[in-house]
């Protein structure tokens, strides 16, 4: 059985530390202008809050209500994680290439799926 995003751990096994990328927050049923895609990771879309923060969100999390402009269809932060090896994270959700996780410390933030390994499950 594979397990789905919301009960997976995982093992940093290659250091990572935050990017400085532009940070978006948006909350359910906020309405946001959309742009471009990205094009290394096609799952994201540019997208600017009605209060003028810019940023990558995942097209997942919006409906699009016409060919520029949607509605967030839940909560989300851009933030990244800064992780070490060995550290342990548990997965809430994924996005493509990107895990949004949460660490030993309660903190939440998006991590490379290619930083991390799965954990095997303990019987």
């Amino acid at each position: 059985m594979t397990p789905t995003p919301q009960n997976r751990r995982v093992r940093v096994v290659t250091s990572c530390t935050r990017e400085q990328v532009q940070e978006i927050r948006v909350r359910a049923g906020d309405s946001v202008s959309l742009g471009h895609r990205n094009q290394q990771h096609p799952a994201f879309v540019w997208s600017a809050t009605e209060d003028g923060h810019h940023g990558w969100v995942p097209e997942d999390y919006i409906r699009m209500t016409d060919g520029r402009n949607g509605v967030a269809l839940r909560d989300y932060y851009s933030a990244h994680l800064t992780v070490s090896p060995d550290e342990a994270l548990d997965v809430l959700d994924q996005v493509d290439d990107y895990l949004l996780c949460r660490n030993a410390a309660n903190v939440d933030g998006w991590v490379p799926a290619s930083c991390v390994e799965e954990l095997e499950e303990e019987r």
